[in-house]
């Protein structure tokens, strides 16, 4: 089960590298929302939805952690989550999965739709 991963961090400015190890801490652990981003990072679309990701969390006055995982390097976590395609963002509040989104966002509006709800979830357990 993901709740028995280890802990450790890695840390890159403000967005953290989850790891097998660091995931549970990161993600489960968090007294914010997180939203975790798995690519394999050098996927180029990918990058591109991570910025609008940022700028998107950015104007939600860091209410979120934002969280990636790099599919190749965390394989096994990644499995463990059921990704198959990319890009996927998944929303966690007090270590429970609350939405999963796959494929790019048609807009900035729609990535923001996605951590409304994340927010108004997380809210509601608070």
């Amino acid at each position: 089960m993901i709740r028995n991963i280890s802990k450790s961090i890695v840390n890159l400015n403000s967005q953290k590298i989850a790891t097998n190890t660091s995931f549970k801490e990161l993600v489960l652990e968090s007294k914010k929302p997180v939203i975790v981003d798995i690519r394999p990072c050098y996927y180029t679309p990918t990058k591109f939805l991570n910025k609008e990701l940022f700028e998107a969390i950015k104007e939600k006055n860091d209410t979120f952690e934002l969280v990636t995982i790099d599919f190749d390097e965390e394989y096994e976590l990644a499995k463990l989550l059921k990704i198959q395609s990319f890009p996927t963002i998944i929303g966690f509040s007090n270590g429970n999965f609350l939405k999963k989104h796959t494929g790019p966002f048609r807009s900035k509006s729609h990535i923001l739709e996605f951590l409304n709800h994340i927010e108004t979830e997380h809210k509601k357990k608070y």
